[in-house]
């Protein structure tokens, strides 16, 4: 009997040990996600600032394939005036330049290269596991300049959506900051299953740090759009051609009060699905104020029950949409057409507005307005330069 109870608390120990081994990196696989990762250098003239006129900052990215390819976001390379970059090995201490293969703005991706690197790299592979909540993960970069830093954290949430509903983010609270973009967000195998890409911070503090709500591209609509990417072409998204708002219980009463819904005299319909806002270059077949409740079929609770359906079509394919309309239910077939975004649209920085000219009037000189003279200020000595002396310089700022 003690026998067994001593077998039964070995094997349960054991499944304690292999838990917290699974749920680590080991050394080797911590120095393949660093050789796979790398340090990008960058100036670009949309983060400029008085303190950082050229807006230089750092960015990270990861080896995708044997060929050397390099993920990172879209906005480390927008308005970039110079891309350089550097590897982890002690080998090769050379800065390289980088040459831009494609971009995805909507999705914040980019590809870039390094044509004079001929030594092999390790690459990362793309994660063929479902992300879920609660997810061990690790994520890799340079936060402030920080160079190679690994943290750790969990999937807070695996479908977040930000900009768009046609691209999906993971959620986590591994610790990422200004520098981490587009640096790898790993599992405990090494795999990439997402790309940090930003982070969640309510302060007016510049620059933002991490409150524990980080952002990264899933791998699984990163990969979609990066084999693309590499081939030098762009990634093309099709859609209705409308502008969607959330439709709910909670959300109608405030709707049917707002003064466009009241002047047009429509009829909310109190359900879930998404109304078309108003615009005046709507498809054939649409009306403002149109609430969509169905496509090819399928419910639609929300946008992402749309996107979801049209994200596999292509431009100029169709799709059947059921709709309610004035308290009618009306099928309406429509013709998808070609998203079109663009880098300066999302990222694009607003510059400060102008400070007011006062309107002030001279006063008119009087005639007997005599000019001063100025007196010249005494002669100062000049000073003996000391020798050895530093002259400290101002470090600029990092940016995403």
């Amino acid at each position: 009997m003690v026998e067994n109870m001593k077998k039964i608390m070995l094997i349960i120990c054991l499944m304690i040990v292999g838990s917290i081994t699974i749920a680590s990196l080991n050394k080797e696989t911590v120095d393949k996600v660093k050789r796979a990762t790398v340090f990008i250098m960058i100036a670009n003239s949309n983060n400029s600032t008085l303190q950082n006129p050229e807006g230089r900052g750092s960015c990270s990215g990861f080896v995708i394939n044997a060929k050397g390819y390099i993920v990172t976001n879209y906005h480390c390379v927008h308005k970039a005036t110079e891309l350089k970059l550097v590897f982890y090995d002690k080998d090769d201490w050379n800065i390289y330049e980088v040459v831009i293969i494609g971009i995805d703005p909507l999705a914040d991706l980019a590809v870039i290269h390094i044509p004079k690197r001929k030594k092999a790299l390790p690459y990362l592979n793309w994660s063929t596991e479902e992300p879920w909540d609660g997810m061990d993960v690790f994520a890799v970069g340079h936060p402030f300049g920080m160079v190679w830093s690994i943290s750790k954290g969990v999937i807070s949430n695996h479908k977040r959506i930000v900009r768009s509903p046609y691209v999906r983010y993971l959620q986590t609270d591994a610790v990422i900051n200004q520098g981490n973009s587009g640096g790898p967000l790993v599992n405990t195998a090494g795999n990439v299953v997402g790309i940090n890409s930003m982070i969640i911070n309510p302060t007016s503090t510049v620059p933002k740090t991490n409150i524990g709500i980080a952002l990264a591209v899933r791998s699984d609509d990163a990969k979609e759009v990066v084999d693309v990417l590499v081939k030098g072409e762009e990634f093309i998204r099709a859609i209705i051609g409308v502008r969607l708002v959330n439709l709910t219980p909670l959300n109608r009463p405030g709707i049917v009060k707002m003064l466009g819904v009241i002047k047009a005299g429509v009829e909310i319909p109190n359900t879930f699905g998404v109304i078309i806002a108003p615009t005046d270059d709507l498809p054939e077949g649409l009306e403002n104020f149109d609430t969509i409740v169905g496509i090819n079929g399928k419910a639609v609770n929300r946008q992402r029950d749309l996107t979801d359906v049209i994200r596999i079509k292509k431009v100029g394919d169709t799709v059947d949409l059921l709709l309610i309309r004035n308290r009618i239910y009306k099928n309406v077939t429509i013709t998808l057409k070609k998203l079109e975004v663009t880098g300066a649209q999302l990222f694009d920085k607003k510059a400060p507005p102008a400070l007011p000219n006062p309107n002030v009037t001279p006063k008119p000189k009087s005639k007997n307005y005599v000019v001063p003279k100025l007196e010249e200020p005494p002669k100062e000595k000049k000073l003996k330069e000391k020798p050895n002396e530093e002259i400290p310089t101002e470090k600029p700022q990092t940016t995403e």
